[in-house]
Parts: structure tokens; sequence; C-alpha cells
């Protein structure tokens, strides 16, 4: 069995009949079904991928896209391809020309999730588009390091990196909690836990405050 392949499989049917899914209502709660062919046999569905193309870096895209899963109906694309061709594709319009954003992306070279958080953080889409990342940064260098009660496991990625044009990263607290930081924040000592710190001097003080208030 082709376990990755398998994976895919089990999200297409999540997406199509499991209610908590959170794609649901863009696909079972519209009525995309998947065929009896597919839906009763896997060894069905992986047979008609293998033949149709499959491989790793490719997802399933529905040809029609109020139409079910089924063999007539679908076929492999890459990512970029099928963002073109989700119904909730949004089209731009700039030096006259109109394209949506993943054929943006593609022109000028960028992500699409990049210029995604990049419009979602304010920006007009003239910048989003157009400013290239900033290179240079060494993203592993705080990567295992302490910073109070704050270990480092990993760069947060380029969505994440605000107005302030500051690198953030995912790190992990003594108390267990996993928090995303700035890096500024960490080199200043602004930041020195998950917030678990500053609720126990808040605990604290309110102690001392109570053993030292005078009695009545």
């Amino acid at each position: 069995m082709n376990r990755k392949l398998y994976r895919r499989y089990i999200h297409m049917k999540e997406r199509c009949y499991d209610p908590n899914d959170k794609r649901y209502h863009r696909y079972g709660g519209r009525g995309i079904k998947i065929c009896d062919e597919w839906l009763n046999d896997y060894k069905s569905f992986e047979k008609w991928a293998i033949e149709n193309g499959y491989s790793e870096e490719l997802t399933i895209d529905r040809i029609d896209n109020d139409g079910d899963y089924c063999p007539e109906n679908c076929k492999w694309v890459t990512i970029a391809e099928n963002n073109q061709h989700r119904g909730t594709s949004r089209f731009f319009t700039y030096n006259g020309k109109t394209q949506n954003l993943a054929q943006w992306c593609e022109e000028y070279g960028l992500k699409y999730h990049t210029v995604l958080c990049r419009l979602r953080r304010g920006w007009d889409f003239e910048r989003a588009i157009t400013e290239p990342l900033i290179k240079g940064r060494n993203r592993e260098e705080l990567v295992g390091k302490r910073f109070g009660r704050l270990v480092v496991l990993g760069y947060a990625g380029d969505e994440y990196i605000g107005k302030d044009n500051n690198s953030r990263y995912v790190c992990q607290c003594d108390c267990g909690n996993k928090v995303i930081v700035g890096a500024w924040k960490l080199k200043s000592g602004h930041t020195q836990s998950c917030g678990c710190l500053q609720k126990e001097r808040a605990a604290e003080y309110q102690r001392n405050k109570k053993k030292n208030s005078p009695k009545g």
C-alpha cells in the first residue's frame, strides 16, 4: 500500500463526509461526494491514481468544481494549478493585467502563502507581489538557545513576519507550553516565558501584599 496516497484518500473522505472536518463546508457541506467505486474500495482509487499520473508532489483536482470525486471528474495537478481552479481564487488587477493570486505568485516567483499572509497583514497588492523576501537572514541562529524559560525549537515561517519585519520563532516553555515569539523580544529579554512567569510574579505580589497589609 502507498501510505502517502492512502492518507490523501482518507483526507478526501473526511472533507466529504465528516462534519467535524474544517474543510467539510467546502465539500460535503456543498453536496460533494465520492463515487461508490472509490468510496468502498481504496484499491480501485489507488489503481486509478497510478494509471493517471499520480506523484507525491501533485494533488487531486476536480475538473468540475461542483462535481463529485470520480474517475471522470478528477485529475492530478500541481498545487499552483489547484489554487487557480478553486472557487475561492482571488483575482487582482495590476498594471492593466488581471490574474488570480496563484498566477501572480508564479509570475513573480513568490510563494502563494507568503503573499496571502502579506495581504492579510494589510499590505497593498503591489507591495505584496513585488517586494522580494529578505535575503541573508540566518533562520537557524536562535534554534536550540535558551532565553529565560524558553528554548527555541525552530523558525516559525515567513508568514509570521509582522509589520515590524521581525522574524519569529516557535519556543518551548519549561512549563510545557509552546509559543511563537519575535527574535528581538527573545534577545532583549522582553519575553522569557509563555506567560507563566508573569502569572507567578503576579500571584507572589498579591501574597506579599496580603501578608504585609495592616490588620484592621
